[in-house]
């Protein structure tokens, strides 16, 4: 009650509190929070902070979904510790299939190579870098309408890959680590169709976010290859539709065999445009996106098609194309029965049924490791052929350096306050009681009491701002002294300002970035910010200006809402303000100034709360990012073979190792304090992620910091351990 009568006394309870200049900011009206999803819409802070991912660790997902098929009839027969021995032959049979698309999508790739360069250079590119001269050769001849950029190297391949599954009658998915280009390959694959006289239609399906960048890159890097973005209200889009059905494909008549007039033949009109559309308005225009025969359908983020059972994937499924591609820089997410759906979207001859997918990996506790390993690497062999994945630190490596470091705040006197009541389920009652004194509206919801665990971590004002009834925001120095991590914000952007640093900063929660708006501006900092509410016009200004614009050193950004699609390479640091269930929502948000353009080491500081929600939130991400690097990461899919056109996979040890509970005894010493003025300046210190650094490193663990050990580009949580 000490607590509460502590904040009464504050911008809650009295009269208008001073701040600078004895004027205080109005709150923003609106409801709770968001997770800014790319509809525009927003999701309320239940929605957010419900979510919580099915998988705990790879092990026990696997159980999960025998559990699911046994109460389904499935599996009757089998043993406790291996597969059937018809279950062994479906996958060597399909195995077989796909050795036969692997063999076929190499020697293509060969064969473009030699067309192009002819058979001695590629020899003689086997054993040695080729030269820019070379690269712009080849790329000509593949892609004359390309004539806005240089690919790189990993890039060219990338397209190579593509015409090869395109030769082969074959879809895929590029699955590239966020950041390498996906979205040029793909123009420049699309680029190359066209100047074999394909004029056939292409539609690109993205997020809302993503489609001024896709529309803007394909007028900057092949300017002749007319586009649309087919959007806007009701009206608009009756427009777009109007001019498409102009530029449809000249019937030619004739007669068929019993002389009656018919269509005997369309001419395709070549100025029929690239059609680029949200997923939305996809669903909305299914009707009419359904008249039309596509060439190619593209997927961006075709992550968004990982439940087999929702709408977007049913009907994506009948409109009619000849190929489909999808674009994910996170193409495994949560679980198995996910990454079928993408495998069958794209080869639903091949990847028919998900009972047999799943139970391919029908794993008990009991089962042995050879067992594992040996299903493990023939799904390896079963995907190759269709998933091309790279990682920036084996083809970027001119791409500076990045280091996350996870920062711990403690808890003030109010937050320890509201968490002890919270844990206790006793704050609800003494929020009744403060509430009575204010209104008799409906009482905020303490039903998910993860989600008020998650608001305290944050910042207690979210917690006690609908109680208040106050349409202030409280002063500057109340919102540091309740609140550890906006006092650890304060220190570590004092730090970076100094050093001209530009700053991406994201939060889950709109009232969060509420907060934190109001509290950057009466710091004197110029922001912008994107959330779910700011249209796509307004966005891309704001991005544009941010990277042009030297006075802005901060963006706020939602992390769903900000974290697709979006090029703001001008920061060279990110802070997470609050971690996300999903950890590749924050690697999403992590790789929009990590990524080909930037010219800086980058820093990422993940904040975090010590002994509260946010150490169990870290942990099950990094769970769930042990699954991706057993089916993906692992799996070699850089289409790479060895001299004898084999591909190397994860070795037994590799894979039993990912499967083992980690253990980690420096969280007790990471949580322990703060961070000193004089560790914050070498944690914030960055000449280590320079070429030729000869000086001493950071310790990896120490008091208020840890830096996760990060060997790969899916494993950024390495090192972080559930409190």
């Amino acid at each position: 009650m000490a607590a509460m009568a502590a904040l009464a006394n504050g911008a809650g309870a009295g009269g208008v509190a001073e701040d600078k200049g004895g004027v205080r900011r109005m709150r923003a009206a609106g409801g709770e929070s968001d997770n800014s999803g790319e509809n525009g819409g927003a999701v309320s802070d239940e929605e957010d902070l419900d979510y919580v991912p099915g998988m705990e660790k790879a092990a026990e997902e696997e159980k999960r979904l025998a559990a699911e098929r046994m109460a389904a009839g499935g599996d009757a027969g089998g043993t406790q510790e291996n597969l059937s021995k018809d279950k062994f032959q479906e996958l060597n049979h399909l195995l077989d299939q796909s050795a036969l698309f692997t063999d076929f999508l190499s020697e293509q790739m060969t064969n473009v190579e030699n067309k192009v360069q002819g058979a001695s250079a590629t020899k003689k590119r086997k054993v040695m870098a080729r030269s820019d001269e070379d690269l712009m050769k080849e790329q000509t001849e593949l892609m004359p309408l390309l004539t806005g950029g240089a690919l790189r190297e990993y890039q060219l391949k990338g397209v190579k890959w593509m015409i090869a599954l395109w030769q082969n009658g074959l879809n895929g998915i590029l699955a590239d680590q966020m950041g390498l280009g996906k979205t040029l390959q793909t123009i420049s694959f699309l680029a190359h169709l066209r100047s074999k006289s394909i004029t056939q239609k292409f539609l690109i399906l993205a997020p809302l976010s993503t489609l001024a960048n896709w529309v803007k890159e394909v007028k900057r890097f092949c300017p002749d290859f007319p586009v649309m973005l087919f959007h806007g209200d009701k009206e608009k889009r009756k427009e777009l539709k109007d001019e498409l059905d102009r530029l449809m494909p000249e019937k030619v008549w004739g007669t068929d065999g019993e002389g009656k007039r018919t269509v005997i033949n369309e001419i395709d009109n070549k100025n029929f445009p690239l059609i680029v559309t949200s997923f939305e308005v996809c669903l909305s225009e299914i009707r009419y996106l359904r008249k039309l025969h596509y060439k190619y359908i593209v997927v961006d983020e075709g992550h968004r098609l990982k439940n087999h059972e929702c709408r977007l994937f049913k009907e994506l499924k009948t409109l009619s194309t000849d190929n489909r591609l999808l674009l994910s820089g996170t193409p495994l997410q949560n679980n198995l029965k996910e990454l079928w759906s993408l495998l069958n979207f794209i080869m639903p001859d091949v990847f028919g049924s998900l009972d047999d997918f799943e139970s391919w990996f029908d794993f008990n506790a009991d089962s042995v490791d050879e067992q594992r390993d040996l299903v493990v690497k023939k799904l390896h062999n079963i995907m190759r052929p269709f998933v091309l994945r790279r990682l920036k630190t084996e083809v970027a490596k001119d791409l500076p350096k990045k280091k996350e470091i996870i920062l711990y705040a403690h808890m003030t006197p109010v937050q320890a306050d509201f968490n002890k009541q919270l844990t206790e389920k006793t704050l609800e009652a003494v929020m009744r009681q403060k509430q009575a004194m204010y209104t008799s509206s409906t009482l905020a919801s303490f039903r998910n009491t993860v989600m008020q665990l998650r608001k305290n971590a944050n910042h207690p004002d979210l917690i006690t701002a609908p109680f208040e009834q106050d349409i202030f925001f409280p002063p500057v120095q109340k919102l540091l002294d309740d609140c550890g991590k906006m006092q650890l914000v304060d220190r570590l952007l004092s730090h970076l300002r100094k050093g001209n640093h530009k700053v991406l900063m994201f939060s889950q929660m709109t009232k969060m970035l509420d907060l934190l708006g109001y509290f950057l501006e009466e710091r004197g900092y110029n922001t912008f910010r994107i959330d779910g509410s700011v249209p796509q016009a307004t966005r891309q200004e704001r991005i544009e200006s941010f990277n042009n614009d030297k006075e802005h050193g901060v963006f706020l950004l939602s992390t769903r809402a900000g974290g697709l699609g979006i090029n703001l390479t001008s920061a060279d640091t990110v802070i997470i303000y609050d971690s996300d269930w999903n950890p590749h929502q924050d690697m999403q948000a992590m790789d929009r100034c990590h990524r080909i353009g930037q010219t800086k080491p980058v820093h990422v500081y993940r904040l975090a709360t010590a002994n509260s929600v946010d150490g169990k939130m870290l942990a099950r991400a990094k769970d769930k990012l042990k699954l991706e690097k057993i089916v993906i990461t692992k799996g070699n899919f850089k289409q790479d073979y060895d001299n004898d056109k084999r591909a190397v996979t994860a070795s037994k040890e590799d894979i039993i190792a990912l499967l083992r509970p980690d253990t980690d005894a420096g969280q007790v010493l990471a949580q322990s304090g703060v961070l000193t003025d004089e560790m914050l300046v070498r944690v914030c210190d960055r000449s280590d992620l320079l070429d030729g650094f000869k000086g001493e490193p950071l310790p990896t663990i120490g008091v208020g910091y840890r830096v996760p050990e990060v060997d790969t580009g899916a494993n950024l949580l390495g090192e972080v351990e559930d409190e």
